[in-house]
């Protein structure tokens, strides 16, 4: 998929303002991280953030105080591999002023489940609710201020700067910041947006406003007493005359093909910014049909995609739901997996619900049709630690390749305008016909500021000229050596649809005296490419080859990976008891809870896909996904062993690391 951190306008703002490594590598590292496709350790949702693991672990502890649930066990499972989460993320608090009060934090978290004992346990846990609860907005306002250091401080080291800007993301989430606005921002606010931390700052939370959200309901003409259970929303029936509502014109527009009774609802919200209006206007909106679902249950009352926003002095903005589409859609196996078709279901059902808890539920009815039992979540995890390796090396080649490619875009793009800009002045220039003295001293002025645009003109083509040389002969490379010649005629298509993934991990490993020229000459090219790139790219590829370099920072890395998961699991089974056993349908974080579901769902779907298709075309019988996942816990902790022997990271393959083999360290 294309990922809007690469968008040249970004690229381009920042190369205005001169940002420094350390500035551009935050700005676009955090954006990554809202990505909604982006993987699942790469998505903000799996940050070690101390603010997201202290509201859900407030969040589980105020229910069992209330209800009993999570039963004891999941509760102190919760909470153990909360703590462990927030320990791991300790290193950027303590490089940037926040130390004490998170490990305060951890120390709290650490020794609550050892207090959870006989039948006392809820009023246990509601002692602890509040004193978890009163870490939250003072350790969220010190974050809220690491953007001044990030922006003007020294360099930190990339693993810590990685930890800062999760910690970020997702305190930016949690304030309802929509990754798409936050976008459309930056590109709109241009350099002025990078101006400086406080600049920054502004933009990544903003002060809230009110907006007047608009909305097209099927179904009915008229919702009796909507204005009693949303107070200030407003109706008009659809294709009225003098409707109340705003948007009616372009609402009416949209649903010009109903021919049925439909109404025009608005509603006044308070958010960040458009867009997250619209999410919360859509979310009241349907609540309330429920009590017209209920009241007339015969009826089918839809809510349609399209809002339109709109805030005292900005002009209407329509808001549609997320869509994502492709050329050419492929499935995840070419025959029917017997062991996945009720978890391909759940996902694909999942992925349609815009309610964030019932999506969590269905999704979790994905990884529950696996067999999976709530003490092997610990199983799940390391699978997925397992994959989260071959899944992020593939990351960082497209993040060095796009981000290299975007360099080349944005300085086009400079020279695109720099062309025009010439051109409007060599018409002002020639406009001019008078032979007064006024007329001739403008022309000389112009003329003055044309020998110079061309000047500046031809210095840009050549380095332009220079640098699509300098990058087609780099991609030509990686073509030859990582593609398998790459598509004909595309010289710059570096897609990683093709990418040999062992090829690609023995050019991130050190070079040896047996390293094949075509690997050393690979190895240069990423080298020129991540200078090239810079920023987040440049690090990300820094960070790997620290971590290939030494296999005890690798299986560190991967215990990191499997604690932030299994937290994250613990959390997810702890949401769907409440949802199902409590008919809970709203919660802190709630919708990043439902991404993380899904995400989840998507990584086990991905390696259980690929381990049953290999089966299938090797006409070998089709293994049960919990063997399946139990194999690849096993095979985590086998290589953990490995890693705690080895000298280097040479023998790993990332071909078959989660795929139907009998082990991922075997190469010489």
């Amino acid at each position: 998929m294309r990922y809007s951190v690469w968008d040249k306008q970004i690229r381009s703002n920042a190369d205005r303002r001169q940002l420094t490594r350390q500035q551009r590598s935050f700005l676009e590292g955090l954006l990554l991280s809202l990505e909604p496709g982006a993987s699942l350790t790469e998505h903000v949702s799996t940050a070690n953030s101390a603010v997201l693991t202290l509201t859900r672990a407030h969040q589980v502890l105020a229910d069992h105080a209330a209800s009993g649930q999570p039963f004891p066990g999941l509760l102190k499972r919760c909470l153990r591999t909360a703590a462990a989460a927030l320990a791991a993320g300790m290193p950027a608090h303590h490089a940037l002023g926040s130390g004490q009060l998170a490990a305060q934090a951890q120390t709290l978290l650490t020794a609550i489940p050892g207090t959870l004992t006989g039948v006392t346990t809820q009023s246990t846990a509601a002692t602890y609710a509040p004193q978890v609860h009163a870490f939250i907005a003072p350790i969220a306002a010190h974050i809220r201020t690491w953007v001044l250091p990030l922006w003007d401080g020294p360099d930190l080291p990339p693993d810590v700067l990685v930890r800062a800007w999760g910690e970020i993301a997702a305190l930016v989430t949690l304030d309802g910041r929509d990754p798409r606005s936050l976008h459309t921002d930056l590109i709109r606010k241009g350099s002025k947006a990078l101006h400086d931390a406080a600049s920054l700052t502004a933009v990544l939370w903003p002060t809230p406003r009110t907006y007047r959200v608009a909305v097209v309901i099927e179904g009915a003409q008229q919702l009796e007493y909507l204005d009693q259970l949303l107070p200030a929303a407003r109706q008009s029936p659809l294709h009225q005359p003098r409707p109340t509502t705003v948007g009616a014109k372009q609402l009416t527009a949209y649903a010009a093909a109903l021919t049925g009774p439909a109404v025009m609802v608005d509603l006044p919200v308070r958010a960040a910014d458009s867009a997250t209006a619209a999410t919360q206007a859509r979310r009241s909106i349907s609540e309330a049909l429920d009590q017209y679902a209920a009241g007339q249950r015969l009826v089918d009352l839809i809510l349609h995609p399209r809002a339109v926003t709109v805030a005292d002095g900005t002009r209407q903005e329509q808001q549609d739901l997320i869509t994502t589409s492709v050329s050419v859609a492929r499935p995840l196996t070419t025959h029917w997996p017997v062991s996945l078709r009720p978890a391909m279901r759940s996902a694909h059902l999942a992925a349609k619900l815009d309610a964030p808890m019932a999506s969590s539920a269905l999704a979790w009815s994905a990884i529950d049709s696996l067999h999976v039992q709530p003490a092997q979540l610990d199983l799940v995890a390391k699978a997925c630690a397992l994959h989260s390796i071959r899944q992020q090396l593939i990351g960082l080649y497209q993040a060095v390749t796009r981000s290299a490619l975007n360099h080349l875009r944005s300085t086009q793009m400079h020279l695109k305008l720099d062309r025009r800009s010439l051109g409007r002045l060599e018409r002002s220039a020639s406009s001019i016909q008078s032979d007064q003295p006024a007329a001739r001293a403008a022309r000389e002025q112009l003329n003055g500021l044309i020998r110079e645009a061309r000047q500046r003109l031809t210095r840009q083509e050549q380095t332009v000229h220079t640098l699509e040389q300098t990058v087609t002969g780099h991609a030509a490379v990686l073509r030859r050596v990582l593609l398998g010649g790459g598509v004909d005629g595309q010289p710059l298509q570096l897609s990683s649809w093709t990418l040999d993934v062992n090829g690609w991990l023995d050019v991130l490993l050190p070079a040896r005296p047996q390293t094949a020229q075509d690997v050393l000459d690979a190895q240069a090219t990423l080298d020129a490419l991540g200078q090239l790139a810079g920023g987040y790219a440049h690090d990300a590829l820094t960070l790997w080859r620290a971590r290939l370099a030494d296999p005890q920072v690798l299986k560190a890395w991967l215990q990191d990976q499997q604690d932030v998961l299994h937290a994250l699991l613990e959390w997810l089974y702890a949401t769907r008891n409440s949802a199902i056993h409590q008919g809970q349908f709203t919660a802190p974080a709630d919708a990043m809870t439902a991404h993380a579901a899904r995400a989840v769902v998507d990584m086990l779907l991905e390696f259980l896909g690929n381990w049953h298709k290999s089966q299938y075309l090797q006409g070998a019988p089709e293994s049960h996904a919990l063997d399946v996942i139990v194999e690849l816990a096993d095979r985590k902790d086998r290589l953990g062993v490995h890693l705690t022997r080895a000298t280097s990271c040479h023998s790993l393959n990332l071909d078959s690391i989660t795929g139907p083999a009998s082990d991922c360290w075997n190469r010489l």
